[in-house]
């Protein structure tokens, strides 16, 4: 590996849903997925294989199927990219390799069958255990469904689980939240991501008057959720991440510490560091087009003047203790002089710490104000 590098990790994604969210503003397709899962695959096979310039000798670190709704896809697709990548030594032995999973698809046989490829990890899609709420963000599981989908991953003792909850919801209130975090609690997952929801431009949600809770709210649910959590244990150690025992996301560090990430699939987003600098790239959207053409990609290389801009918007995200000697030693490509000078300004005005580098709880909770000084 060079060492000059940060480290990379490997999403892949898998498009397909049963129906799309109408919060959801991410690249699926409600197609029938038997007729191009096959091409899929091997495209991204032929995607990962070409892509050994950016990989320059890095194995993957993480590995994370995402989409859409990837627990629609038989197991001996993610088994046969898997088995690539091991046979070309391109992960590491104790990766992280995660699958997202609708709380529908969670069976006892499935989940086996999947471990036995090699992955570790499962992040299930709840989002609420209340039928009114779930009705709402037009899920297509019940609160039942959702709870037997718990059961079925905690049968399995080698595999780490994470789950999804939204709050925020319209018209949901504080006796429904509460109820959707004792009941997280009571199933003793180590990890949560816990998720304001979010109108985005491209969703059925943005063309429709809705009646969100409002910023008053919208506090009381994240100051319940902190008591709550605390209470029980749980670090939060990113916005909208918390966890015991030490179970972070591998996957999610990586990129909130500005690690570099392949992605293959339609859509996909990727950040490489290459001789030409710190590139974003994105895939061909539409799936016939990908299939056709998976090298294929828009790329932008970030100026050196918004660099540090880019880099605080991931690390500030993360509730971390890092040393200002550690910090300069990592992440050697900052415009250091801008750096410092903006993160003065920060000091002044109580949003970030002396003695590390990081946010105060005042500059936590006012995040944006606190990234764009940079």
């Amino acid at each position: 590996m060079n060492n000059n590098l940060p480290n990379i990790s490997l999403y892949i994604h898998f498009p397909w849903c049963e129906k799309k969210c109408p919060y959801c503003d991410f690249n699926v397709t409600t197609e029938k997925k038997d007729k191009d899962i096959f091409a899929l695959t091997e495209a991204v096979i032929n995607d990962i294989s070409l892509s050994k310039n950016d990989i320059n000798n890095r194995k993957f670190q993480s590995v994370y199927f995402g989409g859409g709704t990837p627990s629609l896809v038989p197991v001996e697709y993610f088994k046969k990219i898997l088995d690539f990548l091991y046979k070309e030594e391109m992960i590491n032995a104790s990766a992280e390799i995660t699958v997202e999973f609708n709380p529908k698809e969670a069976k006892k046989d499935k989940i086996a069958s999947l471990l036995s490829t090699g992955i570790n990890r499962m992040s299930l899609g709840v989002q609420s255990f209340d039928e009114s709420i779930l009705n709402q963000l037009g899920r297509n599981h019940n609160a039942i469904e959702a709870k037997e989908a718990i059961a079925n991953l905690a049968h399995f003792t080698n595999l780490n689980t994470t789950i999804d909850l939204i709050y925020g919801v319209m018209d949901q209130n504080i006796k429904s939240f509460k109820k959707d975090i004792n009941l997280f609690l009571d199933h003793g997952i180590d990890h949560l991501s816990l998720y304001q929801l979010t109108i985005e431009p491209n969703t059925i949600f943005y063309k429709k008057e809705l009646n969100l809770p409002d910023e008053l709210q919208i506090s009381r649910f994240e100051n319940i959720a902190k008591q709550l959590l605390e209470d029980s244990g749980y670090l939060q150690y990113e916005v909208s991440s918390w966890c015991k025992n030490d179970k972070r996301s591998v996957h999610n560090m990586n990129y909130w510490t500005y690690g570099d990430c392949l992605g293959v699939g339609p859509g996909a987003h990727s950040k490489i560091t290459n001789s030409e600098g710190i590139q974003r790239q994105m895939r061909l959207k539409k799936l016939s087009s990908y299939i056709n053409n998976p090298q294929k990609k828009k790329s932008e290389t970030i100026a050196y003047e918004d660099i540090n801009f880019d880099f605080m918007i991931n690390f500030l995200r993360m509730k971390n203790k890092t040393s200002f000697e550690l910090f300069e030693e990592k992440f050697k490509y900052l415009n250091k002089n801008k750096f410092f000078k903006s993160y003065e300004k920060g000091i002044e005005l109580g949003l970030l710490e002396k003695s590390y580098v990081g946010t105060t709880e005042k500059g936590f909770r006012l995040l944006n104000d606190t990234v764009n000084l940079f």
